[in-house]
């Protein structure tokens, strides 16, 4: 049966206007000022409501065991009920192989693994630590899949980081592959130093996190990654971006004509490093960690004028128990939960207080994602011939964030007490309602894999 979405404010990522929207078989096939379908049909009516291309979150680990043998809490069936109640209708996630299996083994496993209960659609990073000259036709195997990005790449973390000769080999095969390589920038030397002089001094204490993953290895890291970028003329999308000064080095590189691209996130536009030293620090513990307060505006600034292109999550949660397993900065284990409450902070606190546009906040949330990582424009977009993905979004409904309302296993949310104004009502995966007004009405295990094909640079 068809279903005609009427009355509401269609927002793309240049202009918005009022339009009636009909849905034929998951797909969108007509958008008009006025449209009245044949035969029997459902509706939406969308009179008042702002209606959004589904919010794509290009970061998230759902059912990920980390390097100490510890699952997160949600896997992909909570993670992504909790995501479809934010309006998000597509992740991407990561496939990380284990020893001894190859990038495209990996992948494949990891896709099996979503199918069996991730509720809405998904596409894979495959991780890389270790790479050599036997590994390069694996790239071109990886894209035969519908996989066209690497990462979370890292330079720090002694179990992850790559070594920078096996990342000069992976970036150029990786370009030559037509695939995008995402980068954890963080120094491992710095962040190493760092921790030493604070266990000499004893200062281990959940308070001094901050302080053991400093600014400056986030800075070095990035201007390390554009030199070596800039030599091998290779693009590269740097990842949860923490600092104003890493969004200047990005900047600044951009301004010389290369190709580099990155991400922010929720956390690190609204919150600061003074939540280490408040009751519940724990929860807060993030790799790279919360900033100066002086931080956020700068990060804003850089949404606003191109610098950055994404804003995503890191969904990455543990429960209340597993962070607050250790009181040792050096041992909590770092993740915080994030889709549920991505797209309402992101309208609250950017389209709502002037930082931030509305076309804007599409390009950052949905149509920039879908072209940087190949999937546009079955996704990312309101068009004819897109799939069906959007959110009924009404613009005055006010809420107070909660953990007792969040559909994460993880039980808390950092931003407990937070009023929004802007809640997404309705949120449909290829014309099905999966989410209504604060309930899930779809189905474990109906998300599809989609294939991606080579990314845009922008």
């Amino acid at each position: 049966m068809d279903l005609l979405i009427r009355g509401g404010t269609v927002v793309g990522e240049e202009k918005q206007r009022r339009a009636d929207i009909l849905v034929r078989e998951g797909k969108i096939v007509e958008i008009s000022e006025t449209i009245v379908p044949p035969g029997g049909h459902d509706v939406v009516d969308a009179t008042g409501m702002l209606v959004l291309p589904g919010v794509i979150d290009v970061h998230t680990h759902y059912g990920m065991v980390g390097a100490r043998g510890v699952r997160t809490a949600d896997d992909f069936y909570q993670g992504s009920v909790s995501a479809a109640a934010g309006g998000v209708t597509t992740v991407i996630d990561y496939a990380d192989p284990m020893t001894g299996e190859s990038l495209p083994e990996a992948a494949l496993k990891r896709r099996l693994e979503a199918e069996e209960g991730i509720a809405i659609d998904f596409s894979l990073h495959v991780v890389v630590s270790k790479f050599g000259q036997q590994d390069v036709p694996e790239l071109a195997a990886l894209a035969e899949q519908g996989i066209t990005s690497l990462g979370e790449i890292f330079t720090s973390h002694p179990s992850l980081k790559i070594d920078t000769e096996d990342l000069r080999l992976l970036l150029v095969k990786a370009r030559d592959a037509g695939i995008l390589a995402t980068m954890h920038a963080e120094d491992d030397l710095l962040i190493q130093e760092a921790g030493r002089v604070l266990r000499q001094a004893g200062q281990d204490d959940k308070q001094y996190h901050g302080i053991s993953r400093p600014i400056e290895a986030e800075v070095t890291a990035i201007k390390g990654l554009i030199e070596m970028a800039a030599e091998l003329e290779c693009p590269l999308y740097i990842v949860h971006v923490s600092s104003g000064e890493g969004a200047k080095a990005i900047a600044d590189a951009r301004r010389a004509g290369l190709l580099i691209m990155g991400e922010t996130c929720p956390h690190y536009l609204l919150l600061n490093e003074g939540r280490y030293r408040e009751t519940g620090a724990a929860l807060y513990i993030m790799n790279p960690p919360l900033r100066e307060a002086a931080n956020n505006d700068a990060l804003w600034a850089a949404l606003a004028d191109g610098t950055l292109q994404v804003v995503t999550t890191d969904h990455c949660s543990y429960t209340r128990q597993q962070k607050e397993a250790s009181s040792l900065c050096f041992e909590i284990m770092p993740g915080v939960p994030g889709s549920e409450t991505l797209l309402p902070l992101l309208y609250t606190e950017g389209v709502g207080k002037g930082r931030i546009e509305l076309p804007r906040l599409v390009q950052l949330l949905s149509s920039n994602p879908a072209r940087i990582f190949g999937i546009y424009p079955q996704k990312g977009t309101i068009a004819v011939g897109s799939d069906a993905d959007m959110v009924i979004f009404d613009p005055v409904k006010e809420v107070t964030i909660t953990a007792l309302e969040q559909h994460s296993a993880a039980g808390y949310t950092l931003f407990e007490g937070w009023k929004v104004k802007g809640y997404p009502r309705l949120t449909l995966l290829r014309g099905q309602v999966i989410f209504r007004d604060g309930q899930f009405c779809g189905e474990r295990g109906a998300g599809r894999f989609i294939p991606a094909h080579k990314g845009q640079i922008l």
